[in-house]
């Protein structure tokens, strides 16, 4: 059987979008003119991403600069965000831990050991649960209807090993940086999978 030739390939021109047949692969004009054209566009096409490279380049900088002269309270309070977004999340739809009440109104992220009181265990998931904004800041925690609800909740084990000594991390602004998309994940996961429940 005779072979058949193979077939012109063909193209559209990126300028005047009219087919043509091309030779080179590297073509994509259908006359020198168009060529000429194609060749200033890709130049001016390379010169802007050059430029916004250089533009993205140099906000990363700033911004870089900006975190190193940052506190450490500041990355404290960027984890401490996110950790409490996170069990607002985890804790959304039930009642205040102290009162036991869901009224509606606004509910807070509520450590049973206070950050002030316990910097050890400020990012301890089983140290904060959603409470009502009155127990909160109204009422300083309401502890004392907090903790047998507590107990209820995680346990005694878990209530004892809360109430242990902790050692008072060091932490460094990589690691609370680390926390905090940690918890930024965790909160968009969970978000998702009630999502797909739903």
């Amino acid at each position: 059987m005779k072979a058949t030739a193979n077939k012109p390939k063909r193209r559209r021109c990126k300028i005047c979008r009219e087919w043509f047949h091309y030779q080179d692969f590297r073509t994509w004009w259908c006359c020198p003119e168009h060529g000429a054209r194609f060749a200033l566009q890709k130049r001016e096409a390379d010169r802007e991403k050059k430029r916004k490279d250089e533009v993205q380049q140099e906000r990363r900088s700033i911004k870089i600069r900006k975190l190193a002269v940052q506190p450490l309270s500041y990355f404290h309070k960027q984890a401490q965000t996110a950790f409490n977004e996170f069990i607002r999340t985890r804790d959304a739809g039930k009642p205040c831990i102290s009162c036991d009440r869901n009224t509606g109104a606004k509910m807070n992220a509520g450590h049973y050991r206070t950050v002030g009181a316990s910097k050890e265990t400020r990012y301890d998931e089983s140290d904060c649960h959603l409470q009502c904004e009155h127990c909160n800041s109204y009422l300083s925690g309401n502890i004392g209807e907090y903790k047998p609800r507590l107990i209820a909740k995680i346990g005694q084990a878990a209530f004892d090993r809360l109430m242990e000594p902790h050692e008072l991390k060091k932490w460094t602004r990589e690691e609370l940086q680390e926390l905090a998309k940690h918890y930024r994940q965790k909160t968009r996961e969970l978000i998702k999978q009630r999502e797909a429940a739903a």
